[in-house]
């Protein structure tokens, strides 16, 4: 499991937000990204309905950081191993400057 700063994500980084869909309606990172809540998250079905190659890295994100390092050991013992944690997730992210959309 590799770990990424918030502020190293870019418009080309493939970012998945595992937050509950009430959290994400309430604030939402102003990069692209994908909502799948953790409880619904399928590694194998998301790879395969986001046409995602293995030489992708998903950049996963939460609140915090927790939910995001469960959700990228879901996708190692599933065999896909190009997963990176956000470190301090959202909150991080809007600490270090990166856009946050407040809804």
């Amino acid at each position: 499991m590799r770990f990424i700063k918030p502020i190293n994500l870019d418009e080309n980084s493939f970012i998945l937000d595992v937050r509950q869909p009430e959290e994400h309606a309430m604030a939402e990172l102003a990069l692209p990204h994908v909502n799948q809540e953790l409880e619904r998250l399928d590694p194998l079905e998301f790879i395969r309905q986001n046409n995602i190659s293995p030489d992708k890295t998903i950049n996963i994100l939460c609140s915090s950081g927790g939910r995001a390092s469960q959700a990228a050991e879901m996708f190692e013992q599933a065999g896909f191993d190009n997963v990176a944690v956000v470190i301090g997730g959202l909150v991080e992210a809007e600490y270090e400057g990166v856009p946050v959309i407040h809804h």
